[in-house]
């Protein structure tokens, strides 16, 4: 019967069969750490924008205007475009497109058929927003007061500042996340006269 001997690996065979092993390993750790410092690619498709063109009869409210007194309503402006704005005076958008709406309506204030503006205020009182009104410079916008926040919820408003174009018909034909400048009040009053 043979003799089986016992195999002693030398330093130099333990060396040349850790080393692989090492490489390898090294290998991998430097792979993990470029997978980690990669950004993450750019989506193969692009988020759906928001929804600006709908169509759905605006909900009738009874707000009071700043006097506290004076009841507003969107059918009070029946055969009229209506841009519906709703804000805060803590809403930096809101704050700078004001003025643009004080614009808008300056500019079309001789017309009787002409686009009408009411601003609906979220939550503040007439105190705290006819200060911050005279702060800012703006004398000439019609606000009303949604004290229990009941109308917003009633038109589904999530962020400020939203405005909703209502034509002459009380239908709500745009709606506007975010901030509006002057020129986009002009576009937006020119697609009322395309059909529905």
């Amino acid at each position: 019967m043979a003799s089986m001997t016992k195999y002693n690996p030398s330093p130099t065979h333990l060396i040349l069969l850790i080393l692989p092993l090492f490489g390898i390993f090294i290998a991998l750790l430097m792979l993990t750490l470029e997978t980690l410092q990669r950004p993450d690619p750019a989506p193969t498709f692009a988020p759906a924008p928001p929804r600006t063109v709908v169509n759905f009869h605006a909900p009738d409210f009874e707000l009071p205007l700043l006097d506290g007194f004076t009841l507003v309503s969107p059918s009070d402006y029946a055969g009229r475009p209506l841009f519906l704005n709703f804000w805060a005076t803590w809403c930096q958008p809101c704050v700078r497109e004001l003025p643009a709406f004080e614009a808008f309506i300056a500019e079309h204030s001789g017309d009787e058929s002409g686009p009408a503006l009411l601003t609906i205020n979220l939550g503040e009182t007439s105190a705290e927003i006819s200060g911050f009104l005279a702060e800012i410079g703006v004398r000439n916008l019609p606000v009303a007061m949604d004290i229990n926040q009941v109308v917003k919820l009633d038109y589904g408003v999530q962020n400020l500042p939203t405005t909703f174009v209502i034509d002459g018909e009380g239908r709500v034909r745009h709606l506007k996340l975010g901030e509006m400048k002057l020129e986009e009040m002009e576009t937006y009053l020119k697609t009322l006269e395309e059909p529905a």
